[in-house]
């Protein structure tokens, strides 16, 4: 069947109906939207940097690094009082024989100042996809005011 105009801008209709409907959802392990901005996860000399519209946050992650997602592919985010949390993370395979990771998770949160990025980060020794328990999401923070 060919394509006329008006089937071409229909088509082109519903893929902006879809990616409307998508918004939710990762876009991929690097962009997300996340408190209605769009972010993105970017290489800055080896580390990863989250970049939104709010600015861009340094984080103390490797490169490279990925939005912690559910099993479906969707960003994982957790509701903690009125904040909004996801994680980042970055992980490397250990060497053989082992099948174990070394993982580093950061948390970002939502703020009236915009997003903030833990000053602590986890290590863990498990390989992603994994569901992180849901107490990493907002420890992250209370580690750091406790000073550990």
């Amino acid at each position: 069947m060919k394509a006329t105009p008006l089937s071409a801008s229909l088509a082109g209709l519903m893929c902006l109906s879809l990616a409307a409907c998508a918004q939710s959802a990762a876009d991929s392990a690097t962009q997300a939207l996340f408190s209605e901005q769009r972010l993105q996860l970017q290489d800055h000399a080896g580390q990863c940097r989250l970049i939104g519209e709010d600015g861009e946050l340094d984080l103390l992650l490797k490169w490279p690094c990925q939005f912690h997602r559910d099993p479906q592919g969707r960003l994982r985010t957790q509701q903690v009082g009125s904040t909004q949390v996801l994680l980042v993370e970055s992980s490397e395979p250990d060497e053989p024989p082992s099948r174990d990771c070394d993982t580093t998770l950061q948390a970002i949160r939502t703020t009236e100042q915009g997003l903030e990025a833990s000053t602590v980060v986890s290590r863990v020794a498990a390989c992603p996809p994994f569901q992180w328990d849901e107490k990493v999401f907002i420890g992250l923070f209370e580690a750091a005011a406790q000073g550990s």
